[in-house]
């Protein structure tokens, strides 16, 4: 990238005054592009990466700070979503950079189904909460329900464990998909040390 030239990503939306994606009051930022295809997507709309609208960081940030003091004032952020953010690392990267210049709580959603690279790894330490999609514990059923495999999640879920990364879990229950109870209790037994 030449010094004049903007980093920008593709955003689908944004939610101000978010309350269930993380602590507090968030300004949530819907990233466009995902690689999986999950049969419950509510977010379809997201999926294709080129789609969406192009802003700079600056720019939503900009926007960010329209509800500093209801995330001042919550304990709350802004969190990264989509999509899957993760689809953009560059701009992620840069994105996540500049809301820890402000101080800004940073969360990021994510399927953690992706390669774990130096620049993952290097986002995530700009990072202070990630939410952790684990779209179903048993291999076969997964790539059946999205159409790839969970062993980029589960190596990604050992690796925030390791690294000491506040986690949080997330599983949709879906009648007779996510929901046989055996499943569950494989997913709530899963060691991430080693």
């Amino acid at each position: 990238m030449e010094n004049d030239e903007i980093l920008k990503g593709r955003i689908h939306s944004f939610e101000s005054l978010g309350t269930l994606d993380g602590p507090g009051i968030r300004f949530v930022i819907f990233f466009q592009g995902c690689g999986l295809k999950c049969k419950y997507c509510h977010n379809r709309d997201t999926w294709e990466l080129d789609a969406g609208v192009e802003y700079s960081a600056d720019g939503i940030i900009k926007k960010a700070m329209r509800s500093k003091t209801y995330m001042e004032t919550s304990g709350g952020g802004v969190t990264l979503s989509g999509g899957d953010p993760f689809m953009q690392q560059d701009f992620l990267l840069d994105l996540v950079k500049k809301l820890k210049e402000k101080n800004i709580h940073v969360t990021i959603d994510t399927s953690g189904s992706f390669l774990l690279t130096n620049k993952v790894k290097e986002i995530l330490n700009y990072t202070d909460l990630v939410l952790l999609d684990i779209k179903h514990i048993d291999d076969e059923k997964c790539i059946d329900l999205t159409g790839v495999t969970n062993k980029y999640t589960l190596e990604f879920a050992k690796y925030l464990d390791n690294i000491g990364k506040d986690m949080g879990i997330r599983q949709v229950i879906i009648p007779g998909y996510t929901d046989d109870e055996n499943d569950l209790v494989a997913a709530a037994d899963v060691p991430f040390e080693e």
